[in-house]
């Protein structure tokens, strides 16, 4: 399937259904670095820089037939983005990002039949994520992420027969693993969720918050293909569910 244009914040439209014109998108990604001096001695020691939030810049026009029509549409617009908190910001069909208005302006370049306007979002978690998820069911071959940045993964593991201090599950393509040291009863399933669905990480034994039993990893998948493996007392199956993620 081809993408093709959607331009949204949330349920606005930035596009010509609400009488908007974009005419500039730009997106800043940053790696801050920490520095430290050393004394007596050129240079400094610096950090591994981690990636930080991505700021995405869109600017446009806002038309209306008179004053009372334009005022109205820039009513809509501020609304539209000042009335949301974090939401999905979609520049096509098949990618996303969550991000958070940091500002917004607008002039008059015409008082009475059009404005200018720009709009700065925040995007905490600075990547750029599949609108269709993928879900894979078999161990047996290399998972694909289609993206070029690692991505979170959610792991969902029912045990055939019970399984006690012996649940672990590994990624060769990082290096990654963990360990459930609790016990996971016949046909009931262990989630853990390295923040697929929620900012937060979870792990649930039967729906139950059980983060104490686990030791380790909360699963990424590399860009790429990624050898997982599953180690256990008993056969399980396991489902793991991610999205492509870009930078």
């Amino acid at each position: 399937m081809s993408a093709t244009i959607q331009l949204k914040f949330g349920t606005l439209a930035l596009d010509s259904t609400n009488n908007i014109t974009v005419s500039h998108i730009s997106e800043k990604a940053t790696k801050p670095v920490q520095t430290t001096q050393i004394p007596v001695t050129d240079g400094a020691i610096a950090e591994t820089a981690r990636i930080g939030p991505k700021t995405i810049n869109i600017e446009g026009d806002i038309a209306g037939a008179g004053y009372d029509t334009l005022r109205t549409n820039l009513d809509a617009l501020h609304a539209g983005l000042i009335g949301q908190g974090l939401a999905k910001l979609t520049k096509d069909n098949e990618r996303y990002i969550y991000c958070q208005l940091k500002d917004f302006s607008y002039a008059y370049d015409h008082l009475t039949t059009r404005a200018t306007w720009s709009v700065s979002f925040i995007a905490h978690f600075p990547f750029w994520l599949a609108e269709t998820p993928t879900e894979v069911t078999t161990l047996a071959n290399a998972i694909n992420n289609a993206g070029n940045a690692p991505t979170r993964a959610k792991i969902e593991i029912t045990a055939n027969g019970a399984i006690t201090d012996a649940c672990r599950l590994d990624n060769s393509a990082n290096n990654q693993s963990f360990q459930y040291r609790g016990t996971i009863a016949a046909a009931k399933k262990l989630e853990v969720d390295n923040r697929y669905d929620t900012d937060d990480f979870e792990v649930l034994n039967d729906s139950v918050d059980d983060i104490a039993n686990f030791e380790g990893d909360f699963i990424t998948l590399n860009a790429g293909d990624n050898t997982l493996a599953y180690t256990g007392t008993a056969y399980a199956s396991i489902k793991i569910t991610y999205r492509n993620c870009w930078y």
